[in-house]
């Protein structure tokens, strides 16, 4: 093999490495940006789906499923009487989920920003583990109630379930986040 052909094959290797780089990197960019829309489309969803949903059981009574918001919202004047103190608190720890997964929404959104340091990354993953912590506490939550309600409230919530997809998205649009992404597509134009 001459000095000529030997040449040649490094620079024919060279370039397939660069193509090969480029095409990573477009398939790291698109499963992130999948991660991003679907931790997003899951959060948002999440505040529209039902989060107590109630039974078959439960149709024959006044009893109706309820989603997030109008808990928030609702459970504040539920509690006449002896328990004002505890529907009052329940509607305040329904408020501070709605916050923290708001927060989650918007740290998750912040990572599609250009020149995003490493500081929006950990904030998203710190809002990522929160998210997932406290939907522990709502399965948890509802986990009680169906038992408490003795039939009358089912064990699942479509809208912990999307809440918790949108937390494990946060996590792994974070894990993925390509910091190098952005600067080599926009050197390459």
């Amino acid at each position: 093999m001459d000095e000529k052909t030997a040449e040649n094959t490094v620079k024919e290797l060279r370039l397939q490495v660069y193509a090969l780089r480029d095409r990573v990197t477009r398939l790291e960019a698109a499963a992130f940006r999948a991660m991003v829309a679907v931790g997003s489309a899951a959060m948002l969803l999440g505040y529209f789906v039902p989060f107590l949903t109630a039974t078959e059981k439960a149709a024959e009574s006044d009893d109706d499923s309820l989603g997030l918001l109008p808990a928030v919202f609702g459970l504040g004047e539920s509690g006449d009487g002896p328990f004002s103190g505890e529907a009052a608190m329940a509607a305040i720890v329904a408020g501070v989920f709605a916050l923290a997964i708001l927060v989650a929404l918007i740290a998750l959104l912040r990572l599609f920003g250009n020149e995003v340091g490493s500081r929006p990354v950990r904030f998203a993953r710190f809002c990522g583990i929160a998210l997932l912590v406290m939907c522990g506490f709502g399965w948890l939550l509802v986990f009680a109630l169906a038992g408490h309600f003795e039939g009358r409230v089912s064990a699942f919530s479509p809208a912990t379930l999307s809440f918790t997809i949108g937390g494990v998205a946060t996590l792994a649009a974070a894990a993925l986040h390509p910091s190098d992404w952005r600067a080599a597509n926009t050197a390459g134009r």
